[in-house]
């Protein structure tokens, strides 16, 4: 029992010494990445859809933190989903589809912890709030069908979803947002990174006036919420 103490302790101590050797060193790095996310509405008939991101961190290693830091960004993101349905007229219906796409600016801030085990790789863990503004989307129907009649059921069920609209149950959301997330990440040679994260949307999603206008059709809503799902290639410099 005591040998095995003894070599349990040596290599803690050894651990140890080799984080410190390794230590990151303080100061600010920047970043850039491009990625694909996997995003869902919470609480609608939504399900998920395939997106793409990209941005831009700076990091600042805390003076003697051992490896804790602080970092904020831009990003631009992808988030939004999907459902299938169907739509009647003339006395047929045609199989169609609902896409919501909405297109963000987002500024992450978040405190993280950094541990090198080499000079060549090193993990990361990071958590924060981040901030968001809608700057594009677009509710889009499609129906597979030909003829007149269907692209104007198209047109009709294709409208901008952060803009307030005069129909009364087009659905439309707020432009602004803001929520919770997480992000981990490997680094090969102090450049390369691969990063997972995911961010959960803590705004209810709804304009009012859609809100209201559904209540007042015996339909009241949920808050819907976004979350999102990244994994991401990043370079450091």
């Amino acid at each position: 029992m005591r040998k095995i103490l003894m070599i349990a302790l040596g290599v803690l101590f050894a651990g140890n010494a080799m984080a410190l050797e390794n230590e990151p060193v303080q100061g600010f790095t920047g970043m850039a990445f491009m990625g694909m996310n996997a995003s869902q509405i919470h609480n609608t008939n939504y399900d998920g859809k395939i997106g793409g991101t990209m941005g831009f961190r700076l990091d600042y290693v805390l003076p003697k933190a051992h490896g804790t830091y602080i970092t904020a960004g831009v990003d631009w993101t992808m988030k939004g989903g999907k459902y299938d349905t169907t739509r009647d007229g003339e006395g047929v219906s045609g199989d169609a589809s609902v896409k919501t796409n909405l297109h963000y600016m987002e500024i992450p801030i978040r405190v993280g912890f950094r541990y090198n085990f080499s000079k060549e790789i090193g993990v990361y863990g990071e958590l924060g709030p981040y901030f968001a503004v809608g700057v594009g989307g677009k509710h889009k129907l499609h129906v597979d069908a030909d003829g007149a009649f269907w692209d104007e059921i198209e047109e009709a069920g294709t409208w901008k979803a952060f803009k307030k609209s005069e129909v009364p149950f087009h659905e439309n959301f707020q432009r602004w947002d803001a929520g919770f997330g997480f992000r981990v990440g490997a680094e090969y040679n102090q450049h390369y990174n691969l990063m997972l994260g995911c961010d959960w949307g803590l705004t209810d999603m709804y304009r009012d006036e859609y809100r209201d206008a559904m209540y007042a059709a015996k339909f009241p809503l949920a808050k819907a919420k976004n979350f999102n799902f990244t994994i991401a290639f990043g370079y450091r410099f």
